[in-house]
């Protein structure tokens, strides 16, 4: 069974927030407004609920899926206690706080596939900050 869309999600007029509009086939009526606490809030709480939707389930291949880089955000390195790992965490812009663990082996193959990206490269580590 195929469904049409049933929200619609805008920004307000003054850009500070965004609302959420209940469309026909959704067999609501309303909208609602929220800040970007209310939205990263929502967020997360969709992103909890996918996660027990699909939790028992294989995960996807990553090989042909579609994402949305992000180039610009702050992150971190630390360890993970509790697996040893390393945890790399960065503020996605559209996700807000996002952490991801990599096992000891992990980070030995991501080690050496970023070294090997690094020998590909042909320009210097600050020319992707000059304007071209």
């Amino acid at each position: 069974m195929t469904t049409g869309p049933r929200m619609q999600v805008t920004r307000s007029e003054d850009g500070q927030k965004i609302v959420l509009s209940f469309l026909e086939s959704s067999g609501l009526n309303g909208d609602i407004t929220l800040d970007e606490a209310q939205l990263t809030q929502l967020i997360t709480s969709l992103g909890l609920a996918r996660t027990a939707l699909v939790e028992k389930k294989p995960s996807a291949p990553i090989e042909g899926a579609r994402f949305s880089p992000v180039y610009k955000t702050n992150w971190a390195l630390q360890i993970d206690t509790l697996t040893e790992g390393s945890l790399l965490a960065f503020q996605h812009p559209a996700y807000g706080p996002v952490g991801l663990v990599f096992t000891p082996t992990d980070a030995e193959q991501l080690i050496r596939g970023l070294q090997r990206h690094r020998a590909m490269v042909h320009s210097t580590p600050d020319d992707a900050s000059k304007p071209s």
